[in-house]
């Protein structure tokens, strides 16, 4: 068996460089745009995912006006709610994409259930007093 006395031009050209033929080069090209797009798509999603995430969070909250009223029961009973969409705030801030994305809401968000927890915190001071 012989070699083909010519070979056939393919990917490489026939100096055996790795030069891509236009239509590859095209194509490559719109491969990885379209990839950019797409992830583009995806940050966009989950921005706007966290984004209302925040704002259910925020919604559900105690108000800084219902915190000054700490002896309402229907405060009362939302500040008892807070620490577990407070554990979702955490969540949020320990995960990098919604941090990066979202970084001066989540951090608002924090100082506003740093504040619930302080309020909390001195509630049940008041509540473990004994009677005089």
């Amino acid at each position: 068996m012989s070699l083909p006395d010519r070979v056939k031009r393919g990917i490489l050209s026939a100096k055996g460089s790795a030069k891509l033929r236009p239509s590859m080069r095209v194509g490559i090209i719109a491969g990885v745009l379209a990839a950019a797009v797409l992830l583009g798509i995806g940050l966009g999603l989950y921005y706007r995912s966290v984004g209302s995430e925040i704002a259910g969070i925020r919604s559900s909250l105690v108000t800084e006006a219902q915190l000054a009223r700490p002896e309402d029961p229907e405060t009362a009973a939302a500040i008892e709610r807070a620490p577990q969409l407070c554990e979702r705030v955490y969540d949020l801030r320990a995960n990098f994409l919604a941090r990066l994305l979202n970084r001066a809401e989540l951090k608002d968000l924090w100082r506003h259930c740093e504040r619930i927890a302080d309020v909390a915190a001195g509630l049940e001071k008041l509540e473990k007093r004994p009677p005089e």
